[in-house]
Protein backbone atom coordinates (compact mmCIF):
# COMPACT_ATOMS: atom_id res chain seq x y z
CA UNK A 1 0.00 0.00 0.00
CA UNK A 2 3.00 1.94 0.57
CA UNK A 3 2.95 3.34 -3.03
CA UNK A 4 -0.34 3.91 -3.18
CA UNK A 5 -0.98 5.72 0.25
CA UNK A 6 -0.78 9.42 -0.70
CA UNK A 7 -3.76 8.36 -3.32
CA UNK A 8 -5.77 6.64 -0.99
CA UNK A 9 -4.69 9.38 1.47
CA UNK A 10 -5.93 12.01 -1.26
CA UNK A 11 -9.23 9.80 -2.24
CA UNK A 12 -10.46 9.21 1.67
CA UNK A 13 -10.48 12.92 2.36
CA UNK A 14 -11.73 14.27 -0.91
CA UNK A 15 -14.69 11.94 -0.67
CA UNK A 16 -15.04 12.76 3.17
CA UNK A 17 -15.47 16.71 2.43
CA UNK A 18 -17.90 16.35 -0.16
CA UNK A 19 -19.79 13.91 1.71
CA UNK A 20 -19.79 17.16 4.60
CA UNK A 21 -20.94 19.49 1.48
CA UNK A 22 -23.73 17.39 1.02
CA UNK A 23 -24.85 17.31 4.47
CA UNK A 24 -24.50 20.35 5.11
CA UNK A 25 -26.55 21.00 2.01
CA UNK A 26 -29.19 18.83 4.18
CA UNK A 27 -28.91 20.08 7.31
CA UNK A 28 -27.74 23.74 7.85
CA UNK A 29 -31.63 24.95 7.23
CA UNK A 30 -32.54 23.37 10.25
CA UNK A 31 -30.39 23.49 12.58
CA UNK A 32 -30.57 26.49 15.15
CA UNK A 33 -27.09 28.19 13.90
CA UNK A 34 -27.91 28.81 10.43
CA UNK A 35 -31.72 27.83 9.70
CA UNK A 36 -32.01 31.70 8.90
CA UNK A 37 -28.57 32.05 7.01
CA UNK A 38 -28.51 28.94 5.46
CA UNK A 39 -26.98 29.57 1.79
CA UNK A 40 -24.26 32.42 3.74
CA UNK A 41 -23.33 29.23 5.77
CA UNK A 42 -22.51 27.18 3.41
CA UNK A 43 -20.66 30.18 1.54
CA UNK A 44 -18.28 30.41 4.66
CA UNK A 45 -17.58 26.80 4.74
CA UNK A 46 -17.20 26.57 1.13
CA UNK A 47 -14.20 29.65 1.81
CA UNK A 48 -12.89 28.24 4.58
CA UNK A 49 -12.58 25.22 2.41
CA UNK A 50 -10.97 27.11 -0.39
CA UNK A 51 -8.55 28.47 2.56
CA UNK A 52 -7.57 24.74 3.54
CA UNK A 53 -7.10 24.11 0.06
CA UNK A 54 -4.55 26.80 -0.67
CA UNK A 55 -3.19 25.91 2.59
CA UNK A 56 -2.81 22.82 1.91
CA UNK A 57 -0.99 23.16 -1.39
CA UNK A 58 1.62 25.85 0.02
CA UNK A 59 2.17 22.94 2.92
CA UNK A 60 2.87 19.91 0.43
CA UNK A 61 4.71 22.04 -1.89
CA UNK A 62 7.35 23.83 0.79
CA UNK A 63 9.93 21.57 2.26
CA UNK A 64 8.58 20.29 5.42
CA UNK A 65 12.08 20.44 7.75
CA UNK A 66 11.72 24.47 7.37
CA UNK A 67 9.17 23.87 10.30
CA UNK A 68 11.46 21.66 12.35
CA UNK A 69 14.33 24.87 11.66
CA UNK A 70 11.46 27.58 13.08
CA UNK A 71 9.82 24.95 15.44
CA UNK A 72 10.08 27.52 18.71
CA UNK A 73 8.90 30.49 16.54
CA UNK A 74 5.90 28.05 15.34
CA UNK A 75 5.06 26.81 19.04
CA UNK A 76 5.49 30.37 20.46
CA UNK A 77 2.98 31.86 17.92
CA UNK A 78 0.80 28.80 18.99
CA UNK A 79 1.04 29.76 22.51
CA UNK A 80 0.25 33.85 21.53
CA UNK A 81 -2.90 32.94 19.59
CA UNK A 82 -4.16 30.38 22.36
CA UNK A 83 -3.73 33.71 24.95
CA UNK A 84 -5.62 36.34 21.93
CA UNK A 85 -8.55 34.30 23.89
CA UNK A 86 -8.24 35.98 27.19
CA UNK A 87 -8.18 39.15 25.97
CA UNK A 88 -11.60 41.33 26.06
CA UNK A 89 -12.42 42.68 22.65
CA UNK A 90 -10.74 39.94 20.61
CA UNK A 91 -11.47 36.45 22.54
CA UNK A 92 -15.42 35.75 22.46
CA UNK A 93 -17.37 33.74 24.70
CA UNK A 94 -19.88 31.75 23.26
CA UNK A 95 -21.73 29.26 25.75
CA UNK A 96 -19.82 29.84 28.59
CA UNK A 97 -16.89 28.90 26.71
CA UNK A 98 -14.08 31.05 25.53
CA UNK A 99 -12.53 29.17 22.76
CA UNK A 100 -13.01 31.86 19.84
CA UNK A 101 -10.90 35.07 18.24
CA UNK A 102 -13.07 37.45 16.20
CA UNK A 103 -11.06 39.89 14.46
CA UNK A 104 -13.22 41.87 12.33
CA UNK A 105 -16.10 39.11 10.41
CA UNK A 106 -12.92 36.46 10.94
CA UNK A 107 -14.13 34.33 14.12
CA UNK A 108 -11.92 31.26 14.54
CA UNK A 109 -11.11 28.78 17.09
CA UNK A 110 -7.29 29.40 17.89
CA UNK A 111 -6.94 25.67 19.06
CA UNK A 112 -7.40 24.37 15.32
CA UNK A 113 -3.99 25.86 13.77
CA UNK A 114 -2.16 25.94 17.21
CA UNK A 115 -2.34 21.73 17.95
CA UNK A 116 -0.44 21.19 14.81
CA UNK A 117 1.91 23.84 15.77
CA UNK A 118 2.53 21.67 19.21
CA UNK A 119 2.56 18.54 17.16
CA UNK A 120 5.70 20.24 14.81
CA UNK A 121 7.52 21.50 17.95
CA UNK A 122 6.92 18.35 19.74
CA UNK A 123 7.75 16.05 16.73
CA UNK A 124 10.90 18.78 16.20
CA UNK A 125 12.40 18.42 19.86
CA UNK A 126 12.02 14.30 19.58
CA UNK A 127 14.29 14.29 16.30
CA UNK A 128 16.99 16.68 17.54
CA UNK A 129 17.18 14.75 20.90
CA UNK A 130 16.78 11.40 19.60
CA UNK A 131 20.10 9.81 20.93
CA UNK A 132 18.46 11.06 24.39
CA UNK A 133 15.03 9.52 24.30
CA UNK A 134 15.42 7.42 27.06
CA UNK A 135 16.64 10.37 29.75
CA UNK A 136 13.90 11.99 32.03
CA UNK A 137 14.57 15.55 31.33
CA UNK A 138 15.21 15.54 27.64
CA UNK A 139 12.66 12.47 26.71
CA UNK A 140 9.79 13.11 29.37
CA UNK A 141 9.99 16.19 31.69
CA UNK A 142 11.12 19.13 28.64
CA UNK A 143 8.46 17.53 26.37
CA UNK A 144 5.94 17.05 29.36
CA UNK A 145 6.45 21.15 29.82
CA UNK A 146 6.38 21.84 26.28
CA UNK A 147 3.33 20.30 26.10
CA UNK A 148 1.86 22.03 29.52
CA UNK A 149 1.29 25.59 28.82
CA UNK A 150 -0.96 25.19 25.57
CA UNK A 151 -2.96 22.22 26.77
CA UNK A 152 -3.07 24.27 29.94
CA UNK A 153 -4.47 27.57 27.71
CA UNK A 154 -6.91 25.20 25.66
CA UNK A 155 -8.28 24.00 28.47
CA UNK A 156 -8.98 27.37 30.55
CA UNK A 157 -11.03 28.24 27.56
CA UNK A 158 -13.23 25.46 29.21
CA UNK A 159 -12.21 22.82 25.92
CA UNK A 160 -11.40 19.79 27.47
CA UNK A 161 -12.11 17.56 24.85
CA UNK A 162 -9.09 19.52 22.79
CA UNK A 163 -6.97 19.77 25.55
CA UNK A 164 -7.51 15.93 26.10
CA UNK A 165 -7.05 15.12 22.25
CA UNK A 166 -3.71 17.20 21.65
CA UNK A 167 -2.23 15.47 25.25
CA UNK A 168 -3.07 12.05 24.10
CA UNK A 169 -1.39 12.60 20.92
CA UNK A 170 1.67 14.25 22.42
CA UNK A 171 1.78 11.14 24.27
CA UNK A 172 1.54 8.99 21.58
CA UNK A 173 4.48 10.57 20.05
CA UNK A 174 6.69 10.41 22.75
CA UNK A 175 6.03 6.71 22.78
CA UNK A 176 6.93 6.32 18.80
CA UNK A 177 9.62 8.38 19.66
CA UNK A 178 11.47 5.48 22.49
CA UNK A 179 10.41 7.70 25.37
CA UNK A 180 10.86 5.20 28.18
CA UNK A 181 7.36 3.40 29.18
CA UNK A 182 7.27 4.02 32.54
CA UNK A 183 7.27 8.12 31.35
CA UNK A 184 4.77 7.16 28.86
CA UNK A 185 2.81 5.89 31.34
CA UNK A 186 3.07 8.26 34.19
CA UNK A 187 1.90 10.61 31.29
CA UNK A 188 -1.23 8.82 30.77
CA UNK A 189 -2.24 8.57 33.79
CA UNK A 190 -1.39 12.29 34.89
CA UNK A 191 -3.09 13.49 32.08
CA UNK A 192 -6.00 10.76 33.20
CA UNK A 193 -5.99 12.35 36.62
CA UNK A 194 -6.23 15.74 35.68
CA UNK A 195 -9.31 15.15 33.22
CA UNK A 196 -11.25 13.69 36.22
CA UNK A 197 -10.10 16.20 38.35
CA UNK A 198 -11.31 19.05 35.90
CA UNK A 199 -14.18 17.45 34.79
CA UNK A 200 -15.15 17.21 38.80
CA UNK A 201 -14.24 20.85 39.21
CA UNK A 202 -16.51 22.34 36.58
CA UNK A 203 -20.13 22.29 37.30
CA UNK A 204 -20.96 21.83 33.67
CA UNK A 205 -18.97 19.09 32.91
CA UNK A 206 -19.54 16.90 35.84
CA UNK A 207 -23.13 16.96 35.35
CA UNK A 208 -22.60 16.07 31.77
CA UNK A 209 -20.56 12.99 33.01
CA UNK A 210 -23.59 12.28 35.62
CA UNK A 211 -25.75 12.31 32.91
CA UNK A 212 -23.99 9.99 30.84
CA UNK A 213 -24.39 7.26 33.69
CA UNK A 214 -28.13 7.58 33.72
CA UNK A 215 -28.62 6.93 29.63
CA UNK A 216 -28.87 3.53 29.88
CA UNK A 217 -30.46 3.06 33.10
CA UNK A 218 -34.35 1.61 32.76
CA UNK A 219 -35.43 3.14 35.75
CA UNK A 220 -34.54 7.21 36.65
CA UNK A 221 -33.73 8.36 40.42
CA UNK A 222 -36.51 10.65 41.56
CA UNK A 223 -33.89 12.87 43.30
CA UNK A 224 -32.19 13.54 39.83
CA UNK A 225 -32.84 17.40 38.26
CA UNK A 226 -34.33 17.57 35.05
CA UNK A 227 -31.85 19.78 33.77
CA UNK A 228 -29.33 17.29 34.63
CA UNK A 229 -31.58 14.56 32.35
CA UNK A 230 -31.68 17.14 29.66
CA UNK A 231 -28.18 16.91 28.91
CA UNK A 232 -28.92 13.71 27.15
CA UNK A 233 -30.85 15.06 24.45
CA UNK A 234 -28.71 15.41 21.83
CA UNK A 235 -27.24 11.85 22.33
CA UNK A 236 -30.94 9.91 22.62
CA UNK A 237 -31.53 12.11 19.51
CA UNK A 238 -28.87 10.74 17.56
CA UNK A 239 -29.43 7.70 18.67
CA UNK A 240 -33.31 7.85 17.78
CA UNK A 241 -31.49 8.99 14.08
CA UNK A 242 -29.58 5.97 13.79
CA UNK A 243 -32.00 3.47 14.18
CA UNK A 244 -34.54 5.42 12.05
CA UNK A 245 -31.98 4.97 9.52
CA UNK A 246 -31.92 1.26 9.53
CA UNK A 247 -29.71 -0.45 7.10
CA UNK A 248 -31.11 1.37 4.06
CA UNK A 249 -31.64 5.05 5.44
CA UNK A 250 -34.37 7.36 4.81
CA UNK A 251 -33.35 8.78 1.79
CA UNK A 252 -30.69 11.94 1.28
CA UNK A 253 -32.48 14.82 2.55
CA UNK A 254 -35.56 13.15 4.05
CA UNK A 255 -34.21 12.26 7.58
CA UNK A 256 -36.65 13.92 10.79
CA UNK A 257 -34.66 13.94 13.83
CA UNK A 258 -32.92 17.09 12.04
CA UNK A 259 -35.97 18.94 12.19
CA UNK A 260 -35.21 20.70 15.23
CA UNK A 261 -35.18 17.17 17.54
CA UNK A 262 -31.25 17.63 16.85
CA UNK A 263 -30.09 21.15 17.58
CA UNK A 264 -26.70 21.08 16.32
CA UNK A 265 -27.42 18.58 13.40
CA UNK A 266 -24.88 20.51 11.29
CA UNK A 267 -21.79 20.40 13.88
CA UNK A 268 -21.43 17.84 16.13
CA UNK A 269 -23.96 15.62 15.75
CA UNK A 270 -23.58 14.79 11.65
CA UNK A 271 -22.90 11.62 12.21
CA UNK A 272 -26.33 10.06 13.12
CA UNK A 273 -28.03 12.16 9.99
CA UNK A 274 -25.32 10.35 7.89
CA UNK A 275 -26.61 6.94 9.66
CA UNK A 276 -30.74 8.39 9.13
CA UNK A 277 -30.46 9.74 6.06
CA UNK A 278 -28.26 6.94 4.01
CA UNK A 279 -28.55 4.42 6.86
CA UNK A 280 -25.83 1.37 7.25
CA UNK A 281 -23.90 2.26 3.78
CA UNK A 282 -23.28 5.47 5.27
CA UNK A 283 -22.26 5.13 8.39
CA UNK A 284 -20.26 2.51 7.92
CA UNK A 285 -18.78 3.91 4.40
CA UNK A 286 -17.44 7.12 6.92
CA UNK A 287 -15.77 4.55 9.24
CA UNK A 288 -14.30 2.49 6.54
CA UNK A 289 -12.85 6.11 4.87
CA UNK A 290 -11.03 7.09 8.14
CA UNK A 291 -9.92 3.79 8.51
CA UNK A 292 -8.47 4.19 5.23
CA UNK A 293 -7.15 7.62 5.83
CA UNK A 294 -5.33 6.37 9.10
CA UNK A 295 -3.47 3.36 7.29
CA UNK A 296 -2.89 5.64 4.36
CA UNK A 297 -1.39 7.89 6.25
CA UNK A 298 0.29 5.69 9.17
CA UNK A 299 2.07 4.46 6.00
CA UNK A 300 3.37 7.75 4.62
CA UNK A 301 4.57 8.70 8.25
CA UNK A 302 6.72 5.31 7.88
CA UNK A 303 8.37 6.43 4.57
CA UNK A 304 9.41 9.75 5.74
CA UNK A 305 13.19 10.18 5.02
CA UNK A 306 13.75 11.58 8.24
CA UNK A 307 12.65 10.94 12.58
CA UNK A 308 11.09 14.38 12.34
CA UNK A 309 8.89 13.93 9.18
CA UNK A 310 8.05 10.12 10.68
CA UNK A 311 6.84 11.69 14.31
CA UNK A 312 4.95 14.61 12.28
CA UNK A 313 3.43 12.42 9.93
CA UNK A 314 2.25 9.94 12.92
CA UNK A 315 0.90 12.68 14.84
CA UNK A 316 -0.90 13.78 12.32
CA UNK A 317 -2.88 10.97 11.46
CA UNK A 318 -3.65 10.57 15.13
CA UNK A 319 -5.15 14.08 15.80
CA UNK A 320 -7.53 13.63 12.83
CA UNK A 321 -7.94 9.52 13.59
CA UNK A 322 -8.43 10.28 17.53
CA UNK A 323 -10.57 13.18 17.05
CA UNK A 324 -13.15 11.11 14.51
CA UNK A 325 -13.19 8.26 16.83
CA UNK A 326 -14.50 10.26 19.73
CA UNK A 327 -17.05 12.45 17.22
CA UNK A 328 -18.29 8.87 16.79
CA UNK A 329 -18.28 7.55 20.38
CA UNK A 330 -19.92 10.47 21.32
CA UNK A 331 -23.09 10.76 18.79
CA UNK A 332 -23.17 6.65 19.28
CA UNK A 333 -23.51 7.39 23.10
CA UNK A 334 -20.75 5.47 23.69
CA UNK A 335 -18.26 7.97 25.40
CA UNK A 336 -20.01 11.06 27.55
CA UNK A 337 -21.15 14.34 25.49
CA UNK A 338 -18.19 16.48 24.28
CA UNK A 339 -18.43 18.99 21.36
CA UNK A 340 -15.49 17.64 19.32
CA UNK A 341 -16.70 18.04 15.17
CA UNK A 342 -16.16 14.75 12.89
CA UNK A 343 -12.94 16.18 10.27
CA UNK A 344 -14.05 17.39 6.56
CA UNK A 345 -18.13 16.67 7.57
CA UNK A 346 -18.84 18.74 10.57
CA UNK A 347 -19.42 22.52 10.00
CA UNK A 348 -16.79 24.69 10.95
CA UNK A 349 -14.33 26.54 9.35
CA UNK A 350 -11.39 26.31 11.57
CA UNK A 351 -11.53 22.55 11.65
CA UNK A 352 -11.82 22.16 8.14
CA UNK A 353 -9.22 24.70 7.33
CA UNK A 354 -6.54 23.04 9.66
CA UNK A 355 -7.24 19.34 8.55
CA UNK A 356 -6.74 19.99 5.02
CA UNK A 357 -3.43 22.12 6.26
CA UNK A 358 -2.56 18.49 8.05
CA UNK A 359 -3.06 16.77 5.32
CA UNK A 360 -1.28 18.73 2.76
CA UNK A 361 1.62 18.72 5.32
CA UNK A 362 1.41 14.74 5.25
CA UNK A 363 1.48 14.86 1.61
CA UNK A 364 4.23 16.90 1.75
CA UNK A 365 6.23 14.64 3.81
CA UNK A 366 5.26 11.83 1.38
CA UNK A 367 6.70 14.00 -1.19
CA UNK A 368 9.90 14.45 -0.36
CA UNK A 369 10.69 10.28 1.01
CA UNK A 370 13.08 8.29 -0.33
CA UNK A 371 14.35 4.89 -0.28
CA UNK A 372 17.47 5.60 1.35
CA UNK A 373 17.74 8.27 4.34
CA UNK A 374 20.30 10.20 5.78
CA UNK A 375 18.98 9.81 9.15
CA UNK A 376 21.15 7.41 11.40
CA UNK A 377 18.32 6.80 13.57
CA UNK A 378 15.33 5.04 12.85
CA UNK A 379 12.65 6.67 12.20
CA UNK A 380 10.54 5.27 14.84
CA UNK A 381 12.44 5.01 18.00
CA UNK A 382 10.28 1.55 18.75
CA UNK A 383 11.05 0.23 15.18
CA UNK A 384 10.98 -3.80 16.83
CA UNK A 385 8.65 -3.07 19.78
CA UNK A 386 11.57 -3.26 21.98
CA UNK A 387 10.29 -2.12 25.55
CA UNK A 388 12.93 0.84 27.49
CA UNK A 389 11.79 -0.02 31.40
Amino acid sequence: MSRRAPFVLLACVILLTVLGFIMQLSTAGFSVETRHDTWSALRRQGIWCALGLVGGTTLMLVDYHRWQRHARSILIASIILLALCFIPGIGKNINGATRWIALGPLVFQPSEPARLGVLIALAAWCATHARRRTEFLHGFLFPLLLLALPVGLIALEVDLGAAALLFTTGTAILFLAGTRLIYVASMALLGAGLLFSAVKLIPNRAARFTAFTLLWQDSIPKNVPPEILSLNHQQEQGLIALGAGGPRGMGLGDGRQKRFYLPYCHTDFIFPVVGEELGLPGTLGTAALFTALALAGLSVAARAPDRFGALLGSGIVLLITIQAIINIGVTTASMPNKGMPLPFLSYGGSNLFSCLCAVGLLLGIFRQSRQDSADPEPAWGRPKLTVAL
